[in-house]
């Protein structure tokens, strides 16, 4: 039992670990106009993020402390084309001593040492921004000044609360030392990140924030600023097609874990035509795919969990997986679907799927052979899972 242990988590951590990005995405130069940069972030549907609805924005921040000042703000930031921002809403995760969602902060660190192995340093100087912190920023900036002519300068420069996509936690800016922000652009780490039409950023899934050659898009150009879509997200803005029938599912070394997922039926994908191999699965995700993956049975049994409605398309699967005693959630009332995946619980489903009495899942010849109950360290590999990884895993799983 021993043995088969070691084999299943070695399946696991060569999973985790793989480096090619799913999406088959490498540096490119093909060139991208600062129409399409922006539109790949805002038609991404990110995760851990709350969409903006502007009356509850407005309830709890202003800008000024004075409503038809903040009005005129927000009409002329509109005009210039600020939009409202999702706000974080996922645990982020410290980088740098600052804070970003964890594929962001993973990302970040992989360009980082990318550009240390080139002999170029970079430093972030901003991440994510609460809407307090970015009242704080935009009214330093406004200095108390009242008039159009000084808010249209603030916003050149300086998002109000609500409409800075810092709040995402997807944002990162870069600066060197010595150098102020404007100086930016004539720098060696810009010029080290825009080449090839900033081949080297969205090799990992960063694109610019505010491109160069943008209009209406609410500040003027920042070249300092990055924000993280994912290399699945890039593929698609690019237009690209492969035999998978995912536009982010090129060839790599997850394309047929995705394939096997799809032909059993466990998943259609995040959107039509999209998988979104980089985005972080979330446990009620991982429980629908584990529970399709015994043929969707039927519980015997209704689980506790408040934060588990009958209308969530993951509920039967909880159910299910509560009623077989595979999870006890994250207390004895919330199974907290909506919080990512970690390798223990994936490793941990997938332990106690085989120590259960199941039938044999989708795939296999036999049952799953019974594994030790409890959960090892699977070492520093993140502290969370894509849905890509997730495929490799929940095929692994399958087929030992």
């Amino acid at each position: 039992m021993g043995d088969l242990r070691r084999v299943l988590v070695g399946v696991l951590i060569v999973s985790l670990l793989a480096v090619s990005p799913a999406s088959g995405i490498e540096p490119t130069s093909v060139a991208v106009s600062a129409e399409t940069y922006l539109a790949m972030y805002d038609e991404a549907t990110l995760r851990g993020v709350e969409q903006p609805q502007a009356e509850v924005y407005d309830l709890f921040i202003d800008i000024t402390g004075n409503e038809e000042l903040d009005l005129r703000i927000r009409e002329i930031a509109e005009f210039r084309g600020y939009i409202r921002q999702p706000l974080a809403a996922a645990e982020l995760v410290p980088v740098d001593g600052r804070l970003l969602q964890p594929p962001a902060a993973e990302a970040w660190e992989a360009l980082q040492a990318n550009a240390r192995a080139d002999g170029v340093a970079l430093r972030m100087t901003s991440a994510f921004r609460d809407l307090r912190d970015q009242q704080i920023l935009f009214r330093g900036r406004l200095g108390g000044r009242t008039s159009d002519a000084a808010i249209f300068a603030t916003l050149r420069f300086s998002a109000p609360p609500g409409y800075s996509k810092h709040h995402g936690g997807y944002a990162v800016d870069i600066g060197q030392t010595g150098v102020e922000r404007g100086g930016f652009i004539n720098t060696r780490a810009y010029a080290w990140l825009a080449a090839d039409d900033f081949a080297r950023p969205k090799a990992h899934g960063f694109v610019p924030s505010y491109p160069e050659g943008g209009d209406f898009m609410g500040p003027d150009p920042e070249p300092w600023e990055l924000v993280w879509i994912g290399t699945g997200r890039i593929a698609c803005g690019l237009g690209a097609s492969f035999p998978s029938g995912f536009c982010d599912v090129g060839p790599g070394p997850r394309a047929a874990d995705i394939g096997w997922l799809v032909d059993r039926g466990l998943t259609v994908g995040c959107a039509p035509g999209r998988f979104c191999p980089d985005d972080p699965i979330t446990r009620g995700e991982a429980a629908s795919m584990f529970w399709r993956l015994h043929e969707a049975p039927t519980p015997t049994g209704e689980a506790p969990f408040a934060d588990v409605y009958a209308t969530d398309h993951f509920a039967t699967a909880v159910d299910w997986l509560w009623s077989e005693g595979l999870t006890e959630g994250t207390s004895s009332t919330t199974f907290s679907p909506d919080v990512f995946l970690t390798p223990g619980d994936s490793f941990a489903f997938v332990v106690r799927l085989g120590a259960a009495d199941l039938p044999p899942p989708i795939g296999m010849a036999g049952p799953i052979p019974e594994f030790a109950t409890e959960v090892v360290a699977l070492g520093d590999i993140g502290s969370q899972l894509s849905r890509a990884e997730f495929a490799s895993i929940l095929r692994a799983a399958a087929v030992r």
